[in-house]
């Protein structure tokens, strides 16, 4: 036998036990490292994703409750002037930061009422356009899908909140963050993982890369279903870590966590090659050696495997104590610079980007912290799991509640709202499923009083338990102002369905906002077919309107609109209520006449708010009316029939007397001479008082139409009728100069001073000289003309009477006279739509005041 041949085939096959053992060996080894380098890394990654999402999870809820904080402060701002919306969210420096595509308030229909800065987007309706739709309809607040903003010209996403007046959503506080920018997703673009990895967020409900550390991902779809199977699993709601193949071919290391309040998964990737390249380079060199190093013993390469491999196996040991908690986090030692000491080194650069995250995240609960505590509004954080137990509270809630902070830890939300307990539960129940988050409930204070709050409640994930945030408002003077309202409200609508008058209310534009029962029954509307419908003009004569324009625009001096405008125009002008008869038209197309008085309405800073309609049905009075004109009219004419035939008669008596008296002359005695002078004069007296009577039943049946008459010259004719009297009494009259222009009839007018001025000089006591004085003053609306004598003057019960027809104060044998002047001077004053009244003391004499209305805009003032 050969020896030599059997040493080398001994030799051979040692050789080749050896190499093929070493390369199981090898093989196995560096499977087993890698196994353990995925999972370090794998948890490592894990930590840091779960950071960066429970970071911008908190980031999204703070940034929401900023604006929602800052949302009740719109309704402070008139959000019909955009100038003053515009200031108000130009000034919230506090959350504008966040948005670098600016802020917008949105009204109740989508609109923009005010934005900043200013892209051209006032005005629009841009709810459903950027994704925030369902803010305005179900009053809870969000932050949208990705969308392409054309204002910006980019992607970006928009984080909104409502704005409530009590229930009802009246807008929205809405900030858009562009995704290409710095933004409320903070440094999340920046992040990198490792040399050549990155993250990436996704939405599973749009389908779309919300934002990338590969800026020209954003906004782009993700790849199809069975690309990347990792990605599907991330979509379908699993949370962890994986090897896969992305959909551009590259093997890559993931880990994703969802972010609670946007449901989007925050995926970080680090490629294989990276991951796992000092795994490659120990393979290689393992191969290397046992190649080059075939003739040494298994002993001293499983010797310089064990040295090779310790750094790593310590800094594995040092790891996994970090990741059980057995040891402060801080870099693994490095204690050679080949392969080994290169992975420590990557994992302890991605270690200190983890501590980085870390503190950020410790900087945000500080934040957090000193926002819940310095919060003016009263706060309180309640776990509904412990019966509602209080886990913390600001100082605003000390302070409010009268309790100390450590006190209020000992307590349950039950101690302080006076619900049952059951009701209490209920109420948390709805606020954890969100299906509210607005309550309104009476709290207790220390003191035991009972006070109304407004709670806004929602569900807030803390230390991966669901507790409860609750912001606590109190509203009792606001609820007692409520019910005064309401009592107000009761109180007005019981005026109103007592009304007997027809009561209207109009906007400027003159839709109706009012209709009062009686005004339902009367035209036969109800108020639901007119409240916000209609104009009051559908109840009117269009003939009789359109009458009522001419006039109007004749009247005014420009053109009077055919509508709404004819109501309107004389109370806009003269700045008082108008009144005026109308022809109303039922629903069924009768019609009646109503006394209608339109008024302005004001708010309290002066402006004009709208028109009220009072309306009085006057057909019966019209009816009555034009029934007593008719027997006037039948009185008059028989006043007038019987004073013209009486004269007759007694012109015959008077005749025949006076015939016998000339015929038998100086045969009768004394006493005969006196009985037919008493005679003679009772028939003068008659005569004079059926004259007297004629001329009174004439008073306004002249059919002379009313004319521009110059009271300065009437006065001045009645003057010079009485020239002889006033002559012959030396009387001394003086009229005041200026005299007014009144319309009306001449002769009527001038007799009525006649008469003034006669009784004035008549009614003297003996031994005094008359003195008549005749002055004038001017009101708003009438012309006031005083004759003051320094007469006999009237008592109280003679005042009563003075001016009713054959009435007299006086014995004849005293002061003669038919008592029929006054009485004409009352009815010619009425007649020219005036009055007159008079003023007296006995003995010192009498002043009689006429008081007949301003003349319109064609006549002047006399002076």
């Amino acid at each position: 036998m050969d020896f030599r041949s059997l040493r080398i085939r001994i030799l051979s096959l040692f050789l080749l036990s050896f190499l093929g053992a070493g390369a199981v060996v090898a093989l196995a080894l560096a499977g087993s490292l890698q196994r353990d380098v995925e999972t370090l890394l794998a948890r490592q990654q894990v930590t840091f994703v779960s950071g960066l999402a429970e970071e911008l999870d908190q980031k999204i809820k703070l940034q929401i409750e900023a604006m929602e904080r800052v949302a009740p402060l719109v309704l402070r701002v008139d959000r019909g002037d955009g100038g003053a919306l515009k200031a108000f969210i130009e000034d919230r420096t506090g959350i504008k930061g966040f948005f670098a595509g600016g802020l917008l308030v949105l009204g109740a229909d989508g609109r923009v009422l005010a934005e900043t800065p200013n892209l051209g987007r006032l005005g629009k309706g841009m709810a459903d356009e950027i994704g925030v739709g369902s803010v305005l309809a179900s009053g809870r607040s969000l932050v949208s899908e990705p969308y392409f903003d054309h204002a910006l010209n980019q992607p970006a996403v928009a984080m909104a909140v409502p704005i409530r007046r009590g229930e009802a959503v009246v807008g929205a506080l809405v900030g858009i963050a562009t995704l290409t920018q710095s933004n409320l997703l903070g440094r999340l673009v920046e992040q990198k993982v490792g040399e050549s990895g990155g993250l990436y967020m996704v939405s599973p409900k749009s389908g779309l890369i919300v934002v990338s550390t590969n800026k020209e991902r954003i906004f782009t779809p993700v790849p199809r279903r069975g690309q990347n199977h990792m990605l599907d699993r991330y979509m379908d709601g699993f949370e962890g870590s994986g090897v896969t193949v992305s959909s551009a071919g590259l093997e890559e290391l993931t880990s994703a966590r969802r972010i609670a309040s946007t449901g989007w998964v925050l995926v970080a990737r680090l490629p294989t090659a990276e991951a796992f390249e000092p795994v490659a380079d120990i393979k290689t060199r393992l191969f290397a050696a046992l190649a080059g190093l075939g003739l040494t013993s298994l002993g001293l390469l499983w010797l310089v495997l064990r040295s090779a491999l310790s750094p790593l196996h310590r800094a594995t040991g040092r790891i996994q104590a970090m990741v059980d908690g057995n040891a402060p986090f801080e870099a693994v030692e490095i204690s050679r610079g080949d392969e080994v000491g290169r992975m420590i080194g990557a994992f302890n650069a991605l270690q200190a980007k983890v501590a980085a995250a870390d503190v950020a995240l410790r900087e945000r609960e500080g934040l957090y912290h000193a926002l819940f505590r310095g919060c003016k509004a009263v706060e309180l954080l309640i776990d509904p799991a412990e019966d509602g137990r209080i886990i913390d509270a600001n100082r605003a809630a000390e302070a409010y509640y009268g309790w100390s902070h450590d006190q209020l830890l000992s307590m349950r939300i039950s101690e302080i709202n006076i619900l049952d307990r059951a009701a209490i539960i209920a109420e948390m129940h709805k606020a954890e499923l969100e299906e509210r988050d607005h309550f309104d409930f009476r709290h207790r204070l220390a003191s035991g009083e009972v006070r109304d709050v407004e709670v806004w409640s929602g569900p807030v994930q803390v230390t991966g338990r669901q507790l409860l945030y609750s912001i606590v408002h109190d509203v009792t003077a606001r609820r007692a102002a409520e019910r005064e309202v309401r009592s107000l409200l009761a109180f007005r609508r019981a005026v109103l369905d007592g009304a007997g008058s027809s009561i209207v209310a109009t906007a400027v534009d003159g839709t109706i906002l009012l209709f009062n029962p009686t005004a339902e029954r009367w035209l036969g509307y109800g108020a639901e077919e007119v409240v916000g419908r209609m104009t009051p003009a559908a109840f009117h004569d269009s003939e009789e309107v359109s009458q009522r324009v001419a006039r109007l625009s004749q009247e005014l001096g420009r053109e009077v609109e055919p509508g709404f405008e004819c109501f309107i125009a004389k109370v806009l002008d003269s700045g008082k209520p108008d009144s005026g008869e109308w022809t109303y038209v039922r629903k069924d197309g009768s019609r009646f006449r109503v006394l209608l008085t339109v008024t302005a309405l004001y708010d309290e800073e002066g402006v004009l708010s709208g028109f009220l309609g009072v309306a009085q049905d006057i057909s019966a009075r019209l009816s009555i009316e034009k029934e007593l004109k008719r027997s006037n009219a039948e009185l008059e004419n028989f006043a007038y029939v019987a004073s013209h035939d009486l004269r007759q008669p007694l012109r015959m008596i008077s005749s025949y007397i006076a015939l016998l008296q000339r015929r038998l002359g100086d045969a009768l005695d004394q006493d005969c001479q006196d009985f037919i002078g008493f005679a003679v004069g009772g028939a003068q007296r008659m005569d004079h008082m059926i004259t007297d009577l004629l001329q009174y039943s004439r008073l306004g049946r002249s059919g002379t139409p009313p004319a521009a008459v110059n009271l300065a010259e009437v006065v001045k004719l009645a003057q010079a009728n009485l020239g002889a009297l006033i002559e012959e009494t030396g009387a001394a009259v003086t009229v005041a100069e200026g005299l007014p222009t009144v319309r009306g009839n001449e002769v009527e007018l001038e007799r009525l001073f006649q008469n003034l001025i006669s009784n004035a000089v008549k009614f003297q006591a003996q031994g005094r000289l008359p003195l008549v004085e005749i002055t004038w003053r001017a009101t708003a609306d009438e012309w006031i003309i005083s004759v003051r004598d320094n007469g006999i003057g009237i008592d109280e019960a003679g005042r009563q009477k003075l001016f009713q027809i054959f009435q007299r104060l006086v014995r004849l044998d005293q002061y003669p006279g038919s008592g029929i002047g006054l009485a004409s001077c009352r009815k010619i004053a009425e007649h020219h739509g005036g009055r007159i009244w008079v003023e007296s003391q006995p003995g010192e004499g009498s002043t009689f005041q006429v008081a007949l209305p301003v003349s319109g805009p064609d006549e002047s003032h006399a002076g």
